[in-house]
């Protein structure tokens, strides 16, 4: 006994623009080789611009460009595209998060 498929209307699929993205470079590969635990990269800069599609609908695109710090030389670009939600959600965690080390006594904090 067979089934025929029918196809169902379902929404567009939203693509991967429409989730919270983080795209990283191929060429930041090589500046972190295997069998470390990792390079430390200095944020240089920060920028981004806000859209509202049809397709995709309102979005955050955030352009972080990080250098290399030691001997080596480089500059990458690290991508985030966020979902107004979690835009928000971010700037949110980060304001209080800067609030709190403001408040913090000086001590001899590790990074993790």
């Amino acid at each position: 006994m067979s089934k025929e498929l029918a196809r169902k209307s379902v929404p567009a699929r939203r693509g991967l623009y429409r989730r919270n993205t983080m795209a990283f470079p191929r060429e930041l590969r090589a500046a972190i080789p295997d069998l470390h635990t990792g390079r430390v990269l200095e944020l240089d800069s920060i920028n981004g611009q806000a859209g509202n599609t049809r397709l995709f609908g309102p979005l955050v695109d955030l352009k972080l460009v990080v250098k290399e710090t030691g001997k080596l030389k480089g500059e990458f670009v690290v991508r985030m595209g966020l979902q107004v939600d979690a835009a928000r959600k971010l700037a949110a965690t980060l304001t209080e998060l800067a609030d709190q080390a403001e408040q913090a006594p000086p001590s001899d904090m590790k990074t993790q």
